[in-house]
């Protein structure tokens, strides 16, 4: 029988290997092969899988009516790889607000999308055609939202974006039915370019991972550095492992910048940090980025000292004690604070959703428009929607400091509510320009200085 209510597991793999649903034996599912990050078109999607929507709708046998079953919730997450600890991370936050509100009413399928994204349509489909749920969350990757964008258009469920790049949702890729609770590429780093300008210094050095999220961050900061009145001494983005790495060093040290700006995430991070801290004269240099440098508890254990000195963003109003009772209700650890909180506030829209409208769970344009208009207090504070579908969240400017065998985080600044730029969604997905569309050229987050 199919789960119900709590997911997490610290191995996830034994919770996904107990979801079934009564499916036709005669179906089967195959995965296009060739290149997995070339874009895949809609008609792509239905011949990869191998059948097409209506013909899997004749063939599958349903475990129950409309009237009978929950709403239902299909996560696509890697199982493996480097993006499966943040997967976890998100579905421990998830399982926690279900525990934490006795919340039993929702039906839970979890599906592997491989750790390249391989099986993610395979999934999509099952979960769309023979689970037939209500909400899906989407691969932590940009490949993996990509395809299960492509794959959603036209569908029947609301999809909730997990991979930062603008594209997604406030960009060309939008749809009406997908929403995003993670701060994009934009809001993730803009943010901290007039906060450096005015306490730290004016000469920025840029670097990060050379990957679209990268790159996507060190773009948006130094877009607003240079109109706040910032000038940089480089630029220089290197993938991990690469030789182009010592380059970075060799460019701060050359330059002498103020502080570095480094868009970096998980491993990335310690190398970095560790090979910019053993050169003497980079020991106390400021470093800046996204609350990926220093993230809770992770990142930050691996970095121990070396996290001295980094400035990060912050959605989190208090990690260390959304930790601490995740592991008294779930007992387990994450490796992700702010991932964790991410599922808790998806699983608080999609809780409020399932009660507050359950005569229309099979409408997805009456749950995206109940959505719109929600606003929840978790975790990271206060969490709504602008007109694209992409999260209002307060930014705060944090810091780190080893305390024995644990952390100090100290808040700065509190930068109040940050917002994202409208990326071509007024234009492209939705009928009309959301009227309510924050200008380029207006102020980007809100100024609580008066």
């Amino acid at each position: 029988m199919p789960y119900r209510g709590n997911i997490a597991e610290h191995d996830i793999e034994p919770y996904m290997d107990s979801f079934g649903c009564v499916v036709s034996e005669e179906l089967s599912f195959s995965t296009p092969k060739g290149n997995e990050s070339s874009p895949i078109s809609r008609r792509d999607f239905l011949v990869g899988t191998g059948i097409s929507l209506t013909a899997l709708m004749m063939r599958v046998s349903w475990a129950g009516t409309d009237e009978t079953n929950p709403l239902k919730v299909g996560f696509i997450f890697p199982d493996q790889g480097p993006l499966a600890q943040e997967a976890r991370s998100m579905v421990a936050g998830f399982d926690f607000f279900l525990k934490e509100k006795r919340a039993h009413s929702l039906e839970i399928l979890k599906k592997d999308s491989g750790p390249n994204d391989e099986k993610t349509l395979e999934a999509l489909a099952e979960l769309l055609v023979n689970n037939k749920v209500h909400f899906l969350v989407g691969p932590p990757s940009l490949n993996g939202s990509e395809k299960t964008i492509h794959g959603l258009s036209g569908g029947t469920a609301i999809l909730f974006v997990t991979n930062p790049s603008v594209r997604l949702v406030a960009g060309e890729m939008c749809q009406p039915a997908i929403f995003r609770v993670r701060p994009n590429t934009y809001q993730s780093s803009q943010p901290l370019a007039p906060w450096a300008l005015k306490n730290i210094g004016a000469r920025a050095f840029i670097t990060g991972e050379d990957d679209v999220q990268g790159n996507e961050e060190a773009d948006y900061f130094a877009y607003v550095f240079e109109r706040s009145g910032g000038t940089f001494a480089d630029r220089i983005m290197f993938q991990s492992g690469s030789g182009r790495a010592k380059n970075v060093l060799d460019g701060i040290e050359k330059s002498r910048p103020d502080f570095v700006f480094a868009s970096l995430r998980q491993k990335a991070t310690s190398v970095f940090l560790k090979a910019l801290r053993g050169v003497s004269s980079n020991s106390k240099l400021p470093v800046i980025g996204p609350e990926s440098l220093t993230a809770f508890p992770g990142t930050l254990t691996t970095l121990g000292k070396t996290s001295l000195g980094v400035r990060t963003l912050s959605t989190m109003k208090d990690p260390q004690d959304f930790t601490s009772r995740l592991k008294q209700e779930l007992g387990i650890d994450i490796a992700y604070a702010e991932r964790a909180a991410e599922g808790y506030d998806m699983a608080h829209i999609i809780y409020q959703a399932a009660h507050a409208i359950p005569e229309d769970k099979n409408d997805p344009t009456k749950l995206a428009k109940f959505i719109e208009e929600i606003t929840i207090e978790g975790p990271r504070g206060t969490i709504r929607f602008d007109r694209n579908h992409e999260p209002v969240v307060d930014m705060a400017v944090q810091e780190w400091h080893p305390s024995g065998r644990s952390f100090e985080r100290r808040v700065l600044e509190q930068l109040g509510p940050s917002r994202s730029l409208d990326f071509g969604c007024g234009e492209v997905g939705f009928p009309k320009r959301p009227e309510t569309e924050t200008k380029e050229e207006e102020v980007i987050w809100d100024d609580q200085s008066d």
